[in-house]
């Protein structure tokens, strides 16, 4: 889905809707300015932060009561995805990780965005939350952890598989 919107950041003149690289682009219709709007996914880091035989799942400001996920957020510029990770291991939980190893990249078309899935040891230590990007956490037995059907949950799935475990996917929907 494209983002609406109707003048170039570059020099203000109007946007027009093109075929371009065999998509509908938003182009400038200054032909010396050139700009395309590619509407590129943005790159998302997700930590499957884990300790021992637990992993820690977290739960986002507005998200449902039910729903825990990974330690995620945007790679920002300057750092590599694992320096970035483990910034949000840090930031979100307050405790030291260690980059095991890349699990995967998983697209989230909902959100127009890549989610690049890390391996994360963390230290040992009480947890402290960032209280303005997260509400609770729990700590899970990994053999428990069921995966759920899109974004992060894959990568979940993924890493559970590689670690024996192959749990039954969680639905989205509160039963």
């Amino acid at each position: 889905m494209l983002k609406e919107y109707k003048f170039c950041p570059r020099c203000k003149t109007a946007l027009k809707t093109k075929l371009i690289g065999g998509a509908k682009r938003r182009e400038c219709t200054n032909t010396e300015c050139e700009f395309v709007f590619w509407n590129n996914p943005t790159p998302v880091l997700a930590a499957i932060a884990h300790r021992n035989d637990e992993m820690v799942l977290v739960q986002a400001i507005g998200w449902p009561k039910h729903w825990y996920g990974l330690i995620t957020g945007f790679l920002e510029a300057g750092e590599t995805p694992e320096e970035g990770v483990l910034r949000e291991v840090k930031e979100e939980i307050g405790l030291v990780g260690k980059v095991q190893s890349l699990v995967g990249a998983y697209s989230f078309f909902q959100m127009n965005q890549i989610i690049f899935a890390y391996d994360v040891l963390i230290e040992e230590g009480y947890i402290t939350l960032d209280a303005t990007e997260l509400v609770d956490y729990k700590i899970i037995k990994t053999k428990d952890v069921r995966p759920w059907p899109s974004g992060t949950g894959q990568a979940t799935k993924d890493w559970l598989y590689h670690q024996g475990i192959t749990n039954e996917e969680l639905s989205f929907e509160k039963k």
